[in-house]
C-alpha cells in the first residue's frame, strides 16, 4: 500500500506569492475545508487569534522593560508579571509611542494616575458607583451600568460608551473579545488594563504631545489641568534616568 504524500499548509504559504493559478488554489482549498468546518474561519477562533497576535501577546524585545517600570513606580521587578508588561508594550505598539519621550512620559503619567500601579480601577464601593454613574447619558449608562463599567486601567476607562469604543477598536484590529462588554471593569482592568487606554490616547493626539517632553502640556491634556503636577515630574525625572535607548 502506498503512503499518502501529504503536504503541510506551511509548504503552500512557504512558496505563495501571490499568482493568480496559486489565489484559485487556496480558494479550492478553502471550498473544501469549510465542507469539513462551517465556522473554521471565525474571527474569535483560536488559531486566527494565534496567526494575528501571538508575537505581540509576548514581544520579543520590550520597548518598556520589566526592569525600567520597577525603578521609576518604585517596586519590585517580580511584581509585574508578563502579563502586565505585554499589555504595556501593545498600548506602546499601538499608538506608536515608542520614542524616548513617549515612552517616558507614558510610565510616569500612568504612575501618577495608578499610585506607581496599586490602584488600576477606581476605587469606591457598588453603591458608590450606582450612585454616582447609573443612568449617565453622557457615559452611555443604564440600571446596573455604573458599577459595571466604572473606570477601570491606566487612564481610567468609565463607562458602558467608552467600552463599547474600546470594544470595537478591538473588534477592528482583528482582536475581538466579547468578555469586554459582557464582563466589564472586572475582566478589563485584569486583561487590557493598557490597552484600554488607546482609544482616549488616539483621540487626543496625545502621542504627539507626549513626544515633545512637556510634563505640563501632557499633564493639561491627561488631567484638564496641573493636579499632582510635582508627582508627574518626578516620575518624569526618574523615567529620564532609566529609559535612554
Amino acid at each position: 500500500m502506498t503512503t499518502p504524500n501529504r503536504l503541510r499548509l506551511l509548504n503552500l504559504f512557504q512558496y505563495y506569492r501571490g499568482k493568480p493559478h496559486q489565489t484559485a488554489a487556496i480558494g479550492q482549498l478553502e471550498d473544501l475545508i469549510l465542507k469539513v468546518k462551517p465556522d473554521i474561519f471565525e474571527r474569535d477562533r483560536e488559531w486566527y487569534q494565534t496567526w494575528l497576535h501571538g508575537v505581540l501577546d509576548k514581544p520579543r524585545t520590550w520597548r518598556i522593560t520589566r526592569e525600567q517600570v520597577a525603578e521609576i513606580s518604585g517596586h519590585a521587578p517580580h511584581l509585574f508579571d508578563d502579563a502586565f508588561m505585554s499589555d504595556l508594550n501593545r498600548l506602546v505598539e499601538a499608538t506608536g509611542m515608542t520614542s524616548l519621550n513617549q515612552r517616558r512620559m507614558l510610565v510616569a503619567q500612568t504612575c501618577h494616575e495608578t499610585g506607581g500601579y496599586r490602584w488600576m480601577s477606581e476605587l469606591g464601593g457598588k453603591d458608590y458607583f450606582t450612585r454616582m454613574y447609573d443612568n449617565r447619558s453622557d457615559l452611555g449608562n443604564g440600571p446596573g451600568d455604573g458599577y459595571k463599567y466604572r473606570g477601570c486601567g491606566v487612564i481610567q476607562l468609565t463607562g458602558k460608551y467608552n467600552f463599547e469604543r474600546f470594544a470595537r477598536w478591538m473588534e477592528q484590529n482583528g482582536m475581538r473579545d466579547d468578555q469586554i462588554m459582557s464582563e466589564g471593569t472586572d475582566y478589563v482592568v485584569n486583561k487590557y488594563p493598557f490597552l484600554c487606554a488607546v482609544c482616549w490616547i488616539e483621540d487626543n493626539n496625545w502621542a504627539r504631545v507626549c513626544d515633545r517632553g512637556d510634563v505640563y502640556e501632557a499633564t493639561r491634556v491627561l488631567n484638564g489641568g496641573y493636579n499632582g503636577i510635582d508627582d508627574r515630574i518626578k516620575y518624569f525625572d526618574r523615567a529620564k534616568e532609566v529609559i535612554w535607548e
